[in-house]
């Protein structure tokens, strides 16, 4: 029989088990009894514990610090639109248009058969 080894947590394990039983069997039948009827009537009941009404809050309130601290990682200056960036370096709009009217043989080019051979 192949078995894996024991370890101390598997021992643990086993004893905690063993003690659970012998608790259980030192109970009286009408302290069981008392104890199942106890149990049923919380469930039973629909009412959610007070844990779980604060845990919703918790959640709620790690939640919102996640976003916030999400929220704080990006950058809050717009950045600058191309037009500006032109402008600060000096080019104007009418600049940049002539480039292109300057030299016609680029039009020429791209429209000749040559392009399509390279």
């Amino acid at each position: 029989m192949n078995r894996l080894p024991t370890t101390k947590h598997d021992d643990f394990d086993h004893s905690v088990r063993h003690l659970q039983r012998q608790a259980e069997a030192a109970l009286s039948p009408a302290t069981l009894a008392r104890l199942r009827q106890v149990r049923q009537q919380a469930t039973a009941n629909g009412a959610p514990s007070p844990w779980r009404r604060r845990g919703w809050w918790l959640a709620s309130a790690c939640s919102a610090v996640l976003a916030v601290t999400v929220a704080l990682q990006f950058p809050t200056t717009p950045t600058p639109a191309p037009a500006d960036i032109a402008a600060a370096a000096g080019a104007s709009d009418d600049d940049a248009s002539l480039l292109f009217d300057e030299n016609p043989e680029l039009y020429l080019w791209l429209g000749s058969d040559a392009l399509a051979m390279e």
